[in-house]
């Protein structure tokens, strides 16, 4: 993708005036078109990465790193020096990690909040400005494209008064869109309940619940944050992310209380979750008596309908065109799997069982994987099967079964 307001400018490494020019207006204009097109573009986030002769400008589109620009390292300095001005940095601090907001003035009013993360490295100081959006299509639980299995689940758990649910995943992976999708369905069906959640940071706005923006490296953190929450009558509790054992303990005690909470875990499949808990020192009782389901998911990129290729087996392949981005591909769809904690699972956790054995229950109780799930999309030509495997991990045979 080539971007004009760079692609007709011409700097010279050694040639002072035209940093100043480059500065002055250049610099300023192509860092604003660089962030209007990611805006156009869909993009999550803004790489700039400054190497030993050239600074290299990416875009993540749909979970994806794609090269977009490599700017001269003559300006580099001075597009980071842009983009602090822009985050209301210190720009002449360059030897600190700083984090900042961009104001979203850019007329796209989907655009719900920018961020900026500026870090020291040994060719320059790196930045990565995070743009968050208002999707309409993704509030509701019904619009998240979950099997009906799952989704019939998950209704079932947010009418409960109690126990935790458990989302797990790489970052990335859609946990906060769906614990939001959730949350709203509970405020829809039950308007008279209590609701509150903690979050680093509070990427989307709920209307009628009281979420709570916990500062990192502040005296607020989430364990003294959810103590004290708990005395404040709440009923249904989204905490951002389990990321410590003391945090967990508290999580597995408030489910064990008459609260409904909701969390999420950075992990692989549903039964490492489980485990986790386990290694963090939560009593296998506790464990068994407060968590009711763990939801597993991913986000595997849609074939983009513009440019795919049928396969004379049926199935299809990318292409690449200008609506992509030349990625052959456009948007994402979920996938994922679901484990609720019935008598046989909690009976073996009780024990302190390794994975193999709470995989082999799961499969006589014919559980349904998630890579079950993205073999059907592969056949059904929505995503491909190369990207099925880089998503999920899987083997090749695996994916060919």
């Amino acid at each position: 993708m080539a971007l004009s307001i760079y692609k007709n400018r011409s700097y010279d490494n050694n040639d002072a005036s035209h940093r100043k020019v480059s500065l002055a207006g250049g610099v300023v204009a192509l860092v604003d078109e660089l962030l209007k097109k990611a805006v156009e573009a869909g993009a999550s986030d803004v790489h700039f990465e400054p190497g030993a002769s050239e600074m290299s400008v990416k875009y993540r589109l749909d979970g994806v790193l794609n090269d977009i620009e490599k700017l001269p390292a003559v300006i580099s300095d001075n597009v980071i020096a842009r983009l602090k001005i822009l985050g209301g940095l210190l720009t002449y601090r360059n030897d600190i990690p700083q984090e900042g907001r961009i104001e979203v003035n850019n007329g796209h009013s989907d655009v719900l909040d920018e961020r900026l993360a500026v870090f020291p490295t040994i060719y320059g100081q790196r930045a990565v400005v995070r743009i968050f959006y208002q999707n309409t299509q993704l509030t509701d639980l019904e619009q998240l494209g979950l099997p009906q299995d799952i989704y019939s689940a998950l209704k079932q758990i947010s009418c409960g008064n109690q126990g935790v649910l458990l989302v797990t995943g790489p970052a990335g992976s859609g946990k906060n869109t769906t614990l939001t999708a959730m949350l709203r369905y509970i405020h829809k069906q039950f308007p008279g309940k209590s609701i509150v959640t903690l979050e680093d940071p509070v990427e989307i706005r709920i209307d009628g619940v009281t979420q709570v923006q916990i500062t990192p490296y502040g005296p607020m953190t989430f364990p003294t944050a959810l103590r004290s929450l708990l005395r404040q009558d709440p009923q249904v509790l989204m905490i951002g992310e389990i990321r410590d054992a003391e945090t967990a303990r508290i999580v597995v005690e408030a489910g064990l209380t008459g609260h409904l909470l909701m969390s999420t875990m950075h992990s692989g499949t549903p039964l490492t979750a489980v485990l986790r808990l386990l290694e963090m020192g939560i009593e296998p009782y506790q464990v068994t008596s407060s968590v009711s389901a763990v939801l597993n998911q991913r986000l595997v990129r849609r074939l983009c309908t513009a440019c795919r290729r049928k396969n004379s087996d049926g199935t299809f392949e990318l292409a690449g065109c200008a609506e992509c981005f030349g990625t052959g591909f456009k948007g994402r769809i979920l996938i994922a799997e679901m484990i609720r904690l019935d008598s046989r699972l909690r009976k073996a956790i009780l024990t302190k069982p390794d994975g193999d054995e709470l995989a082999k229950i799961l499969g006589d109780a014919g559980h349904k994987t998630m890579l079950e799930q993205g073999k059907v999309l592969v056949c059904e030509g929505l995503t491909t099967q190369q990207e099925l495997q880089n998503v999920c991990g899987a083997v090749a045979d695996e994916l060919k079964q």
